[in-house]
C-alpha cells in the first residue's frame, strides 16, 4: 500500500522551482516568469491568446504567496514582454511567441533562449543547462538549438534598432525644416555636453540660457498639463530663432551620439575582480543595450535611489560591454588604488 508523506512548504517550493527551471538556486523573478511561461503554454498551447486576467488567475493559484503574489507577476509579465518571450496583444490578449535562440556574440558562446515554450517542458537533460537570470534564460553551445530545431534570431534584431554610425545617424535626426521660434513663456531646456566635462552625468547636461551656444541642439519643452516634448532648435547669438518638434526617436541614444559630436562622451569606471567586472553608470543606457546588459549581467542600485547604476558581468562578457559601451562613444577607466 502506497504511503504518502508530508512535507514542508520549503520542500514543496524547492520542488515546483526544480519542476519549472530544472534548478532550484534562481532568483524570484527568475521563478514569476517561469511559472508565467507555464501557465501561459497551458491556456495557449502556444497557438489560442488567452485573457491577462486568466493568465494572472492561474498563475496566483499557483504562486507560494498566493493572490498576494499577483503585483508581482504583473511585474514579470511585463519583463516578459520586454526580453520577447510573451507577446501582449489588443484587448488585454497575451500569446507565448515563437521560440528561438539568439547568441550573444561572447567568448563562450552564450545564448538566450527566447520565446514562450516553459522550461517545465524541457527534459532534465536539457533543463539544467539553462541558467535563469531575472526573466532571460542563458545557455552555452548549440546542443539545445540542436535538439530543439530552434530558429535563430540575430542580436541586433532582437535588441532593437542600434545605428552602426552613430556620428551619421545623430546629424541626420536634428535635420530639418525648422519655424520661426516665438516665446511661449514655457520652459526650454537645451542638451549642451560641450559646456561640460566628461565626468558630468547625462541628467546634468541639460541648460535653460542659450547664451553660450550656437547652431542645432535637442532640446525639450514643458507641456502645459504635464510631461515634456522633444524639439529641434537654432541658437544663433545666444537665442533660439527657429524650433521643429521632432518626432519619437530613440532620444538616448540621440544624447550619446551629441556627446560624441562634441568630444564629451561621458566616461564609466571598471571595478575589476577576480571573476567579475563592475561598470559603474551615471547615464542611462539606450533601450537596445539596456537588453543588452541584463541579458549577460545583473543590475545592483542603491536603496532609494536611481544613479549609479551597477553592471556586473562575467570577466568574459565584459569584453562584448566594452565593446557596446565603445559604439556609443563611451570610454572606461580603472580608478588608481591609493
Amino acid at each position: 500500500m502506497m504511503q504518502l508523506r508530508a512535507i514542508t512548504e520549503t520542500e514543496a517550493h524547492g520542488i515546483l522551482t526544480r519542476e519549472l527551471t530544472g534548478t532550484e538556486t534562481c532568483d524570484q523573478i527568475a521563478e514569476d516568469c517561469a511559472l508565467l511561461r507555464s501557465c501561459a503554454w497551458a491556456l495557449t498551447d502556444g497557438l489560442r491568446p488567452v485573457h491577462v486576467l486568466r493568465l494572472l488567475n492561474l498563475a496566483s493559484t499557483l504562486h507560494f504567496s498566493g493572490e498576494a503574489a499577483r503585483a508581482q507577476l504583473k511585474e514579470a509579465l511585463e519583463e516578459l514582454s520586454e526580453c520577447g518571450d510573451l507577446a501582449e496583444l489588443s484587448s488585454g490578449q497575451w500569446l507565448p511567441a515563437p521560440t528561438r535562440e539568439v547568441s550573444l556574440g561572447t567568448a563562450d558562446d552564450m545564448r538566450l533562449l527566447i520565446g514562450g515554450f516553459p522550461t517545465s517542458l524541457l527534459s532534465f537533460e536539457h533543463a539544467v543547462r539553462i541558467e535563469h537570470t531575472g526573466p532571460y534564460r542563458r545557455l552555452k553551445g548549440d546542443i539545445l538549438s540542436k535538439a530543439l530545431e530552434l530558429a535563430s534570431q540575430k542580436l541586433d534584431a532582437w535588441m532593437g534598432h542600434a545605428p552602426d554610425d552613430l556620428l551619421e545617424w545623430t546629424r541626420s535626426a536634428l535635420q530639418g525644416d525648422f519655424e520661426h521660434y516665438r516665446p511661449t513663456g514655457r520652459t526650454i531646456e537645451v542638451y549642451a555636453p560641450e559646456l561640460f566635462p566628461s565626468s558630468k552625468p547625462q541628467l546634468l547636461r541639460w541648460v535653460e540660457r542659450a547664451d553660450k551656444l550656437a547652431g542645432i541642439y535637442l532640446s525639450r519643452e514643458e507641456l502645459p498639463f504635464g510631461g515634456k516634448r522633444h524639439l529641434a532648435v537654432q541658437i544663433a547669438k545666444g537665442q533660439i530663432n527657429g524650433l521643429r518638434i521632432m518626432l519619437p526617436i530613440d532620444f538616448r541614444r540621440l544624447m550619446y551620439g551629441l556627446d560624441l559630436l562634441a568630444e564629451k562622451s561621458v566616461a564609466v569606471e571598471e571595478i575589476p575582480g577576480h571573476i567579475e567586472t563592475t561598470f559603474v553608470l551615471r547615464s542611462e543606457l539606450p533601450q537596445a543595450e539596456q537588453r543588452l546588459f541584463a541579458a549577460l549581467g545583473r543590475l545592483e542600485v542603491s536603496e532609494g535611489k536611481y544613479y549609479p547604476r551597477n553592471w556586473t558581468f562575467h570577466h568574459e562578457h565584459a569584453v562584448e560591454i566594452r565593446r557596446w559601451l565603445a559604439k556609443l562613444g563611451v570610454s572606461t577607466f580603472v580608478k588608481a588604488h591609493r
